[in-house]
């Protein structure tokens, strides 16, 4: 039996370095077990209690529980496996904490939704000449960006025009004035723009 639990406890913590030293030891990683339907950060924004870090914990200290106890107490083989499951789950629980506390509230779950390019209201920063190409500054997903723009009329847009992206084709920006994208919408014109 202390076999089983040595083996437990050196999986764990092989498990652990090799995570931890190849950057795995996030929440981002979740190892389902079949019929466990626990979410991780990508899905809900929630730690998963099974994940690979979390079990790898529970079989480190399970094992290492387990080994002291076979070796070096007089307990029965049934209340040495109590004795070290509860020292696992309490291993486990202890870094599902610290991943839910410290780690998680750190990751984003990106949403598509949250860097399409359409109706994004930037500024000109290079005058688009008329059938030209010019380029216009924009902040999407909290990253200023800039890009090569073309007026959707073909007319010519002056640096430091509000504009609207209505299209995106070929990495060309399809640009629209702000103002008359606006009016034509009835949204407030001066609403918050890039400056």
């Amino acid at each position: 039996m202390s076999s089983l639990f040595l083996g437990c406890f050196t999986f764990g913590l092989l498990f652990t370095v090799a995570s931890g030293l190849l950057g795995a030891f996030n929440v981002g990683h979740d190892f389902h077990i079949p019929g466990l339907h626990g979410h991780g950060a990508h899905s809900h924004g929630q730690a998963s209690p099974f994940n690979g870090s979390t079990i790898a914990a529970f079989l480190t200290w399970f094992g290492g529980a387990g080994y002291l106890l076979t070796r070096y107490s007089g307990f029965a083989a049934l209340s040495i496996m109590a004795i070290a499951v509860a020292a696992g789950l309490l291993g486990g629980a202890m870094v599902f904490a610290f991943l839910a506390k410290f780690i998680n509230p750190r990751l984003t779950v990106l949403a598509p939704e949250d860097f399409q390019l359409q109706g994004i209201v930037g500024k000109i920063t290079s005058t688009i000449r008329p059938g030209g190409t010019g380029e216009i500054v924009y902040t999407l997903g909290g990253t200023r960006h800039a890009d090569g723009a073309r007026a959707e009329t073909g007319e010519q847009l002056e640096r430091g025009t509000e504009v609207v992206i209505l299209r995106v084709e070929k990495g060309i920006a399809y640009v629209d004035r702000w103002s008359k994208f606006a009016a034509a919408n009835q949204l407030p014109s001066d609403d918050g723009v890039v400056k």
